[in-house]
């Protein structure tokens, strides 16, 4: 009797840990069926001053932004460009990007450089390359510019990391997300870097996200 008293607290006990053991194992691949995306975050109209601030084109490359590869990318061009028109046009710094070893004169002639606007050279992170320092920081310092605009390819590559990494350098980053732009149809990769700078810790204090209909400059 006691015996089959002491047994069945165990048997109970058995029973809970039974069915906890699959909760308590699920992982984010054991749940993504079910995961529904959250809202989107909310556009903001920014209003800039031309002398703090710089526009970053990243990677607008002939390799890369093509029919082929990234039509999405494409299909940002024109927006870009009037972008670059308009900062361009209020004497807004404008920086541009590439990777190693592609030559800047292989950019998208529709959103090219002009006259002797600077380049910088890194991967996804701008400000180092190879665990070297770019020379973007001390430039954009140089230059007094206190808030960056982010555009380019890939979504997932020079603006997420160079957007976050300037967000950590105290700047204050404003990414269109109409200028940003993955592989084909593919939403996803923009969905989820839109909510990643809207939302990551002490990153998205310092980023706004909007449209490029909704900069205006001063």
């Amino acid at each position: 009797m006691f015996r089959m008293r002491l047994a069945l607290p165990l048997v109970a006990l058995a029973a809970v840990l039974s069915h906890a053991a699959p909760a308590l194992a699920q992982t984010i691949i054991d749940e993504w069926s079910s995961i529904q995306a959250p809202p989107p975050p909310a556009l903001k109209s920014v209003t800039l001053a031309p002398k703090t601030t710089a526009l970053m084109v990243m990677d607008l490359l002939k390799q890369s932004c093509n029919e082929k590869a990234r039509p999405r990318c494409v299909a940002s061009l024109p927006k870009i460009a009037k972008l670059i028109g308009e900062a361009r046009g209020k004497g807004a710094t404008i920086i541009y990007t590439t990777v190693p070893p592609v030559p800047i004169k292989d950019t998208v002639p529709a959103v090219a450089p002009k006259g002797d606007e600077p380049v910088v050279t890194g991967w996804v992170d701008k400000f180092t390359l190879d665990g070297k320092d770019t020379g973007l920081n001390k430039m954009l310092k140089d230059k007094g510019i206190t808030s960056i605009i982010a555009v380019g390819t890939a979504a997932h590559g020079a603006v997420l990391y160079t957007s976050s990494e300037a967000s950590l350098r105290g700047f204050n980053v404003i990414v269109p997300v109409d200028g940003m732009s993955w592989i084909g149809q593919d939403k996803y990769v923009e969905q989820t870097v839109a909510f990643i700078l809207a939302n990551a810790p002490i990153v998205s204090s310092k980023v706004t996200l909007t449209s490029i209909d909704m900069i205006k400059f001063q």
